[in-house]
């Protein structure tokens, strides 16, 4: 039996997350992801080879590109040898080729941990185009359907941030959760006064045929009915054309970064920065966003205090390339910045 192994990050969380979730942090888990040439090789054959997971799983989240929701099947092992049926996902969001959704273990109910999973592509489907597997040690709780989250500062800082804004370097401007279409958040008792900052990527990919509020919407149902928190984890995200969309805001706590997340601001920028580097406007609207946050909030720009997740360890996020660009885009939040 040929078998990919790899081991899962500490200090994940998976549970139902009325308040936050302070542990819960967006790569801590050791996912697979694919793309490209990696995925048609990973999916040879029309299945992967059985994966083993030595920290044990009971959902198994799945990010995926394809043209046709039933592009995927699942099945889990709990010793390798006797393998669940094949599963097609639960579907928790489905928009033009983005599709999140999950697959827990038969046992589950029974307190069982499988160690295997493998995927495969049922004949007749086209294959993905990309693709994220994520084995979760639990599966959340469903959330109250009665629950109200308590007001946020969506509407007492709206003219702070959704409108255009001047900052030392230029303006910028943060688009609205209305803009991208953000469903209703679920947190309660997360407010926070914001000290420092991370710099993440999605790990989605770099080259999209989604608009940036597809892909959002996509994120953001994985994190609340996969994952089971209350909302997408990030409180910012940069698109590849340098918007700056609003997520969880500045003062409300973000699941990002496993027992950091107080004080600290999530900035996600979307796509996979392993080898491609961002853009120079990516690099000039996160360094905006840095300075306003800097003006606003008193956080310090020094590169101790606005770190890349990996610094935090149990992760290469947020890829080699974007990693080396953090000491340029802190510059230019500090000196200036060339695009408008």
């Amino acid at each position: 039996m040929v078998s990919v192994a790899f081991v899962m990050g500490a200090g994940a969380g998976c549970g139902n997350d009325p308040t936050a979730g302070e542990d819960h942090d967006d790569h801590a888990l050791e996912s697979l992801r694919f793309e490209g040439e990696e995925l048609v090789a990973f999916l040879a054959g029309g299945a992967s080879p059985p994966v083993e997971v030595a920290s044990g799983f009971r959902r198994v989240g799945l990010l995926w590109d394809a043209t046709d929701a039933g592009a995927l099947e699942v099945r889990t092992s709990l010793d390798g040898a006797a393998w669940s049926e094949w599963s097609a996902p639960a579907i928790v969001s489905q928009e033009e080729v983005a599709h999140a959704g999950h697959v827990d273990i038969a046992d589950a109910d029974a307190g069982a941990m499988a160690l295997w999973l493998q995927v495969r592509v049922p004949a007749g489907k086209a294959a993905p185009t990309f693709l994220v597997i994520e084995p979760m040690p639990d599966i959340p709780a469903a959330f109250d359907p009665d629950y109200v989250a308590p007001d946020t500062d969506e509407d007492t800082e709206a003219a702070f941030w959704w409108d255009e804004q001047p900052t030392p370097i230029g303006t910028l401007r943060v688009y609205s959760r209305a803009d991208w279409g953000a469903r209703a958040p679920r947190c309660a008792s997360s407010s926070m006064n914001p000290v420092r900052a991370t710099i993440h990527h999605t790990v989605t990919p770099t080259s999209d045929s989604l608009s940036p509020q597809a892909r959002l919407r996509q994120i953001q149902a994985f994190h609340q009915n996969s994952r089971g928190w209350c909302d997408i984890g990030y409180n910012y995200l940069v698109s590849r054309d340098g918007r700056v969309w609003r997520a969880r805001g500045p003062t409300t706590v973000g699941a990002h970064v496993a027992n950091a997340n107080t004080g600290n601001i999530g900035i996600s920028i979307i796509g996979t920065y392993t080898s491609t580097r961002v853009t120079a406007t990516q690099m000039c609207s996160t360094a905006k966003l840095l300075r306003r946050l800097k003006e606003a909030y008193g956080i310090s720009l020094a590169r101790s205090n606005v770190r890349g997740h990996r610094q935090y360890g149990g992760t290469a996020c947020p890829g080699n390339a974007l990693y080396g660009q953090i000491d340029a885009i802190l510059r230019k939040a500090s000196r200036g910045c060339q695009v408008n």
